[in-house]
Order: C-alpha cells, then structure tokens, then sequence
C-alpha cells in the first residue's frame, strides 16, 4: 500500500502561519483588538489576554521563562492606544503601563492557527511507511543534533524510527534509550527484558502470536514511546513486529462507520493489570480527541479489558459491534507493517498512536527496551526545535 493521507485537516503539512509575519493596520472595538496582516489575514485578541502575556521586564521574567504576576495581581484595564510598524505593536493601558509585542509572538495564538493539530501527523497504511521513516545509525543519532533531529520528526510524522548498528547488549540499548528522551521508570522497572516466562503475568511472555494493540491501557497516562531491541533469536523462526498507524484506522471507522466512531470517542473502556503483586486499573476512551476534534491518542488493548457492565442492551451491543469494526481495521494485514528484529536494529514507536504486535514464534527469542514517558520525548523534541 502506499503512504496515505487522509483529506482532513491532518493533511496540512503548511501551517497558515507565515515564516515573516508584517502588519498591515490594528483596530480597537471594544475590548478586542484585531491585527490586520499583509497577507490580509486577521488576529484577534481581547485585552485580558493582552495584558496577561505582556512580556516586559515587570510583567515576564525571560530569564526563567514565567509569568512576574499572579493572575489575582494582573489588573483589569483597557486599551487606551495603539502604534504599529511592520513587525511590532505597541499598547498603552489605561492604567499607564505600556506593553510591545513582536507579531511573531502573536501570530500562533491567533486562534485560526491555535486551533490547527500542533503536528499534523503523515497518515500510513501498509509496508511502504518502512522507505519514509528515518532509519540511521546509532553513531548518527547519538550526541549528533542533525541526527536526533530526523529521528523525532520521523516520531512526529510517522510514529516509528528506527536506530541501526547498536551493540546488542541491554547497556547499548539504554543508550539510544536515554537519547530518546530517558528511560521511564514503571512496575516493570526502567530497562526490561522479555523473553519466553510462563510464570510472568502478560501474554507478552509467551511464544504465541500477539495481535494489535497499545501497551499500558491501565495506566492513567500510559507510555509515550517504547523501544523494542532483539538481542537474541536463535533456535527458532517466527517473532515478526507486526505495526499498524492507529490514526489512520481510526480515521477509517469515522468514514465508514461514524457512529461507532462516536461511540469509542465518548465511552470508557476499563483496562486492568493482576500480577505480580499488582493490581492496575483505568478507563478512557479508546479514540480520545483534543479540544478541536482532532485524534491525539488511541487507547487499545483486547488482552487488558475488565469486566464490565453496561446500562442497557444497546450500549453493550454498540461497545462489542464498534471495538471489532476498528479492530477489523488493526487487523487487515494491507494496513500494517511486518518488520523482524535482528540483533543491531533498534525501533521505537508512538505508543499514543501506533499499535504494536507479534507472529508467534519458536526458539530462544529475547527482546530488550524500555518505555520512556510522553512528556520527556515531548520535550526533547521541542528542545531540537521541531514543536
């Protein structure tokens, strides 16, 4: 299959936000104060927001990046007058205090381009995703910034990269780990081993086939990336990853069946985890979307789902006929990726996005990796200037 994109607005890979922003004019009606670009576009803004984001040495501490005032503090005044030139706006306040900001601070918090997807990810299906993502070595991703940069865009855009040419060991892994934002530290430990171990409590290790799915359902913020390394195959074939883009089957369902699109958006699916002493539990909707209707999280795991109960017929009828028409979709072999590990290649994915599986395999087979939380890769991929 080749790469996809689906024509919503995930397809905008050019935001409405220019790269040099100039003003036209600015007008005051009321408490709103509208900008007026030379690409004829509008920014709108009221004169609480206004005075809150002032980024004057009073109002702002730019050495730490915060806010000088509570918001108890911050007084409530009006726009007395306004100067602009190409590139600035000056306010007076009623009050006396005057405030410049730069129309490339502005710009984004136009609510226009506010409302648009922070990164518009590139929708897959099928094996061709394997030519688009990055796929480098760890030499080029290690303490290299061009290299980082391409793998966390791959992250960003696709929700999988690969890292080549690590040394299979667990100490090489936590490496690339730690490069990827730092190791998560869960139940499961920071760096974890999964190998054949009848007496673990999870599916993941057993020798069968595992299919799609999301890892941590029971958490109340589940993982952001995983990376999976196998370090050992030997005796044995079998033990494909399987892939699948959970976006773009998402988007699927809602085109042709939406109203079990709806449903997963809306109903609570509760997940739990019983072992080892443990006893997990959480429920969010399987498809969660952001404030503008956008997918931000796919939440899917068939193996973790607790016993429920339901108010009616219709909801229990409706929870079983909408979770096997998006599983059908996880499923379709045409919508996913096989990729076998060998020792040396190291793949991390988008646990929010991308679902992960497994062929049932024989012989001694021992996968190495670690979790590590939304929030770090996140901020690493800010800090390369890509958010």
């Amino acid at each position: 299959m080749s790469l996809t994109r689906v024509t919503n607005k995930y397809n905008l890979r050019q935001s409405s936000i220019s790269l040099v922003a100039l003003i036209k004019g600015a007008t005051v009606d009321g408490t709103t104060l509208k900008l007026r670009l030379h690409n004829d576009s509008v920014l709108t803004f009221e004169d609480c927001w206004l005075r809150d984001h002032c980024r004057c040495p009073e109002c702002y501490h730019s050495s730490t990046n915060q806010r000088a005032h509570h918001i108890l503090d911050i007084p409530e005044v009006m726009i007395q007058s306004v100067k602009t030139n190409d590139t600035n706006v000056e306010i007076k306040w009623n009050d006396g205090h005057k405030s410049t900001y730069n129309v490339n601070f502005l710009e984004p918090y136009g609510y226009e381009n506010w409302k648009l997807p922070k990164w518009p990810p590139v929708l897959w299906c099928g094996d061709s995703v394997a030519t688009k993502i990055a796929r480098i070595s760890d030499k080029e991703f290690v303490n290299n910034i061009e290299g980082e940069k391409k793998v966390f865009q791959s992250l960003l855009d696709y929700g999988i990269a690969v890292i080549e040419q690590v040394e299979p060991t667990m100490e090489a892994t936590e490496v690339i780990c730690q490069a990827l934002g730092g190791v998560q530290h869960t139940m499961f430990g920071g760096m974890w081993k999964v190998s054949t171990n009848p007496e673990h409590a999870d599916t993941a290790y057993m020798n069968i086939a595992l299919k799609q799915h999301t890892d941590n359902t029971y958490f109340t913020e589940p993982a952001g990336l995983q990376i999976f390394h196998c370090t050992e195959h030997t005796n044995g074939t079998g033990g494909e990853n399987v892939f699948i883009d959970g976006f773009y089957a998402a988007m699927k369902l809602k085109e042709e069946h939406p109203e079990d699109f709806e449903f997963l958006t809306k109903f609570e699916v509760e997940a739990q985890y019983i072992g080892d002493g443990r006893f997990q539990k959480h429920s969010a909707p399987v498809i969660q979307l952001d404030t503008f209707n956008n997918i931000k999280h796919i939440r899917f795991n068939s193996y973790d789902r607790s016993p429920m109960t339901f108010k009616n017929s219709q909801e229990c009828r409706t929870y079983y006929r909408a979770l096997r028409n998006l599983a059908r979709y996880f499923e379709d072999p045409k919508n996913q990726w096989q990729i076998k590990l060998i020792p040396g290649t190291l793949i991390a994915f988008d646990n929010f996005r991308v679902l992960h599986g497994r062929t049932a395999f024989t012989g001694k087979r021992i996968l190495c990796g670690s979790y590590v939380s939304r929030s770090d890769w996140l901020d690493k991929a800010r800090t390369l200037g890509l958010l």
